[in-house]
């Protein structure tokens, strides 16, 4: 998989926390989920149970039960009001992030997708954390660690660090390993569904080479019994210099880089492989989007969470 060398002005690998609070709120996520079981209890959103404990009053929409109407409040306002109640469960997420060599090559907008995937894997479990989950973050050297879920500034930072060691490792690794690495990211999503994870939401965070490298039967195993969210980092476009070999390492000459007949070529391949990833995704079930900018990152996210297809 060929990339480009990323942007040489260093992008701040974690996002603006306070600028994702009201984007938070626009995540709606199915009333229903496949990781809530019968033995779990209904939940009328992801999020709102039925315990006694109550929360807050808000306005009634379509679908409220009746018998949540404060019907006292609502008589003092004027609109009819029901009552939201903290859920006895909290939604839980893991976030999978692609630490392969593939990840180390560069986006359309010049930052690496190293950087990119730091930033996602921060926002979304930011964001989800605001609406209510808990999560936690798991890097390509660490498939088989099994880790408390949980949430809060100080997780979360740890979570961050964590997979900034695994990034590195990789780094260190790229030169070194002899073995074929080309089902990695396969193999380790492997490696965690074979880890029990009862109510727990899968989230991907890879490129285009890392969903091509995993298993259809694996995708729809996971579909068919939990939620699979999967946000896909756009290679660099060819047509530049610095472009290389981002498996390999070894630099692509300048005469080829330029060619517009091998940018022409590149360019339909790597449609035609883009357009079969999509369609397996969509046809297995997951939600996802591709992400061509670090700036379309908090939108992607919004997205993919609320069930959108790219």
């Amino acid at each position: 998989m060929m990339g480009k060398k990323h942007n040489a002005n260093p992008l701040r690998l974690r996002p603006d926390y306070e600028a994702l609070n009201l984007p938070a709120a626009e995540i709606h996520f199915n009333n229903f989920s496949k990781t809530i079981g019968r033995t779990d209890g209904a939940f009328r959103s992801v999020f709102r149970g039925r315990s006694m404990e109550l929360e807050d009053l808000r306005e009634y929409v379509a679908g409220d039960n009746l018998r949540d109407i404060d019907w006292k409040s609502s008589s003092r306002t004027g609109e009819i009001l029901v009552r939201n109640y903290v859920a006895d469960k909290k939604r839980r997420f893991m976030f999978v992030v692609d630490t392969g060599k593939n990840m180390l090559g560069a986006m359309p907008d010049g930052h690496s997708k190293t950087a990119a995937g730091i930033i996602t894997a921060a926002s979304a479990a930011y964001m989800c954390t605001k609406a209510g989950a808990e999560y936690q973050i798991i890097g390509g050297l660490e498939a088989g660690r099994v880790e408390r879920y949980s949430s809060g500034p100080g997780f979360l930072e740890g979570q961050l660090r964590r997979l900034e060691g695994c990034y590195n490792m990789s780094v260190k690794l790229a030169g070194k390993r002899k073995k074929d690495l080309s089902n990695e990211f396969n193999m380790q999503l492997k490696r965690i569904v074979a880890t029990p994870m009862r109510s727990v939401s899968l989230f991907l965070i890879t490129d285009l080479y890392g969903v091509l490298t995993l298993d259809d039967r694996l995708i729809k195993s996971i579909c068919t019994v939990r939620d699979l969210y999967v946000i896909l980092m756009e290679d660099a476009d060819w047509g530049s210099s610095h472009i290389y070999n981002a498996q390999t390492g070894v630099a692509v000459s300048e005469y080829l880089s330029y060619s517009s007949s091998m940018a022409d070529e590149i360019s339909t391949k790597k449609a035609d492989l883009l357009s079969k990833a999509m369609r397996n995704l969509r046809a297995c079930g997951a939600s996802y989007d591709i992400v061509r900018s670090t700036q379309d990152i908090t939108e992607s996210i919004i997205k993919v969470l609320n069930k959108g297809v790219g």
